[in-house]
């Protein structure tokens, strides 16, 4: 994999990051969550968030191609469940083809200095509890379960742990 840059997403990207999203999904809860729902993603819907989100997300762009997105915010969407939390991660892929090149790592990193330098003290990342590859990772980049809590994916409860980062550190 060539030079690896991070950078803001843009409107245009929405189609690339859909494709990630889909195919990381596709992959990595392939048993988790039900097959019928993986297997009726709706591409331009989910295109359609990304364009409307994009403000929050950043790429990381390999030979000119997006390979990762991180999506987070300066603030918490889960409040009432752990108000001390100031900040999230909420969505963190990488195309499925291009993993173990660091461009996780790389893309949480980016997020984690970017909200430190925001001021921000505390943040979360909600994972699949039975998503095992990425607890491992989120566990290796600092973070420890400090909550559970159910979510809703097309009408079924799925478990998720909450992986708490203290920024200070």
């Amino acid at each position: 994999m060539g030079n690896i840059t991070i950078r803001r997403m843009t409107t245009e990207d929405a189609e690339a990051v859909t494709d990630i999203l889909m195919n990381a999904w596709k992959t990595a809860y392939r048993g988790i969550v039900s097959d019928e729902y993986l297997d009726n993603m709706n591409r331009e819907t989910l295109a359609e968030r990304r364009r409307q989100q994009h403000k929050d997300y950043i790429v990381a762009v390999a030979d000119g191609r997006i390979v990762g997105y991180c999506w987070y915010m300066n603030n918490n969407s889960y409040t009432q469940d752990v108000p001390e939390v100031d900040s999230e991660v909420v969505a963190l892929y990488v195309d499925p083809a291009s993993k173990r090149h660091g461009l996780g790592k790389m893309l949480l990193s980016h997020a984690m200095d970017d909200l430190r330098n925001q001021g921000k003290k505390k943040m979360i990342i909600w994972c699949l509890k039975d998503n095992l590859p990425a607890r491992a990772f989120y566990e290796k980049m600092g973070g420890t379960v400090a909550y559970e809590h159910k979510t809703n994916i097309w009408y079924r409860d799925y478990d998720e742990v909450g992986f708490l980062y203290n920024l200070e550190q």
